[in-house]
């Protein structure tokens, strides 16, 4: 008998649709990072950089604003005028031929003369529309399905290529065998048996391999030079021996003349001379730059400029282009193991 514990809130449906009071949440300072942050219904979409501004108040207009001005109406309308004055312009208007064609208010007289049925009150242009069929009849006959006829459905199939369901499509060729019994292609004499058999086991059939030809030597000469066989090197006319080596031995050992490694760093002298250092091995040569002892007191003595300055106090604020170390430069092992607070910006100096 096996007993099953259902342990609660851990089911299938509660690990894959956790509820809501569960669920993880975003940190607030990372919301406005996420998509779903400018996908609420509702609520105005914000660049994550300006969220966090101050909001401004309901008054705050954007640009500049606008100086009031005369208005369109008041700078385009010409003052009134006298009676005079406007009798005197419609003297001066007239001279024009297009006033003439075409006055103010009024048609364009074109001067034509009409029939006298034109007159009457009930005249209508255009042709009168004869009442047909209407289109929804067309569409939705009364009665079920409206039938074609075979000269209009020949139409429809010339024009729109309407093939009903399952109907041949006739080219009205005119064939000089019948269509119905006839077949199209090559038919073979002798049919191939076992092909299936020869495609996978093809030895089992000796009519598969290729029969032996004999050629002429010179022929096999050539293919030979030519081409390339697979695992031989290339027939350029060299010696056929198979036990020929090609190039010099290589020496292995001090007896043969072997110069390995430690030879070329020790090198091969031939007298105890060579093997003792240079006189003026770690000394200067320069005429009157010896460092000589010239004083007593100066047999530990250390001539020139330190790598490290720790002998000047280090400057507040180090330029860009000051490239001396005064002992505040990060050691080899910094570099290779770096503090995990550079990651933040925070030097050893910031913990001082």
């Amino acid at each position: 008998m096996c007993i099953r514990d259902r342990i609660k809130d851990e089911s299938a449906s509660v690990c894959i649709k956790p509820p809501e009071a569960n669920k993880p949440q975003t940190p607030e300072h990372i919301k406005k990072y996420r998509k779903s942050f400018n996908e609420q219904p509702g609520v105005r979409q914000l660049h994550y950089g300006i969220v966090d501004d101050p909001k401004r108040g309901d008054e705050f207009l954007y640009g500049k604003k606008t100086l009031e001005s005369d208005h369109v109406i008041q700078t385009i309308k010409y003052p009134p005028m006298s009676k005079l004055t406007e009798y005197a312009n419609d003297l001066n208007e007239a001279k024009y031929a297009s006033h003439k064609r075409e006055p103010l208010g009024k048609p364009m007289p074109r001067n034509y003369e009409f029939p006298a049925a034109v007159t009457n009150g009930d005249f209508k242009f255009g042709a009168q529309t004869i009442n047909s069929e209407s289109a929804k009849n067309v569409l939705f006959p009364e009665g079920g399905e409206k039938h074609e006829t075979p000269e209009v459905a020949a139409q429809y199939l010339k024009t729109h290529g309407d093939f009903a369901p399952g109907q041949q499509k006739q080219r009205g060729y005119n064939w000089p065998v019948d269509k119905t019994n006839h077949r199209f292609g090559y038919v073979e004499n002798e049919k191939e048996l076992n092909g299936a058999a020869k495609c996978v086991q093809p030895e089992r059939f000796a009519s598969n391999f290729p029969q032996t030809k004999i050629l002429k030597k010179t022929v096999e000469d050539y293919i030979e030079v030519t081409k390339d066989e697979l695992g031989k090197p290339k027939n350029l006319g060299q010696s056929a021996d198979p036990n020929q080596v090609f190039g010099l031995k290589t020496k292995k050992t001090e007896e043969e003349g072997a110069w390995n490694a430690a030879l070329c760093i020790h090198g091969d002298p031939s007298s105890q001379k060579e093997i003792e250092p240079d006189k003026d091995l770690g000394k200067c040569t320069k005429k009157n730059c010896t460092n000589n002892i010239r004083k007593p007191g100066d047999e530990k003595r250390v001539f020139g400029v330190p790598t490290i300055r720790g002998d000047i106090p280090a400057k507040a604020k180090k330029s860009i282009a000051d490239h001396q170390n005064y002992g505040g430069e990060p050691s080899a092992i910094d570099l290779l193991t770096p503090s995990t607070f550079l990651e933040y910006g925070i030097t050893e100096e910031d913990f001082n």
